[in-house]
């Protein structure tokens, strides 16, 4: 019942941003949100100025490290660095089994000096984040219905890999009551990941992945009044009349 009246009052989260212009009260954001917010804001006005809802990312990088510039997470099968704790996984050998960075790397030239010993940096990590929320956008709007679908596909990419989405709809479309374009109750239950347990993260790997798009949206309120969008010129009408997911 908790996860349904949740889901139901989910896009009155969405819909409560301030007006263009609007003088408000900006409660204390977490970690170190305050002092980089003006970096992020200006890499999502260069390389997504179009994204909606701006809060997505910045709830996102929430749910991952607090909004701390220098959170790690190290356990005996991979390391995250930073904000959006970009990760490299290693096999039993200690070979690399995937590498993050490297490959958020290639999505722009302008990240190509970027590397593990200065995984940190600011500007580098919330562009990083930018550019990877966007890449995964484009899959997830070819496949879901309506933009709190596209997101959560893309949140779930974003935790499990776009691999653990597209198996989740192979499943979805082999039964006769799941729609494959929505998420919640449906492509939300048909876990590729493991049920078991994880030492280090209290939750099966399964578990995770599947409550991942509810537990950013849930953060997304903290920052209705800091991800703000330029404003219109006077001729242009408001962006968002109906509410920022649209249909």
């Amino acid at each position: 019942m908790k996860k349904i009246i949740f889901w139901f009052l989910l896009p009155f989260l969405f819909f409560s941003l301030p007006a263009f212009g609007e003088t408000v009260k900006v409660a204390k954001l977490p970690g170190d949100a305050e002092k980089y917010m003006p970096i992020l804001v200006s890499e999502i006005n260069t390389y997504w100025p179009d994204l909606q809802p701006r809060q997505f990312i910045a709830a996102l990088i929430d749910q991952e490290s607090n909004w701390k510039q220098n959170a790690q997470l190290r356990t005996e099968r991979e390391h995250g660095c930073g904000w959006g704790q970009f990760t490299i996984a290693y096999n039993k050998d200690g070979t690399a089994r995937f590498d993050a960075l490297s490959e958020t790397k290639r999505l722009d030239p302008s990240l190509a000096n970027w590397n593990w010993e200065d995984c940190t940096n600011a500007t580098y990590q919330l562009r990083a984040v930018v550019l990877k929320v966007k890449s995964a956008e484009r899959g997830c709007t070819l496949i879901m219905k309506g933009n709190i679908n596209v997101k959560a596909c893309n949140a779930a990419k974003y935790n499990g890999g776009s691999g653990s989405v597209d198996k989740r709809v192979r499943y979805c479309r082999a039964l006769q009551h799941c729609d494959p374009t929505v998420w919640t109750g449906n492509l939300e239950l048909q876990c590729p990941q493991s049920n078991v347990k994880v030492k280090g993260y209290g939750e099966s790997f399964c578990d995770i992945n599947s409550k991942y798009p509810s537990r950013v949206f849930a953060r997304m309120s903290k920052f209705n009044n800091v991800m703000v969008l330029p404003k219109a010129p006077e001729v242009v009408k408001p962006i968002f009349p109906k509410g920022l997911l649209g249909k």
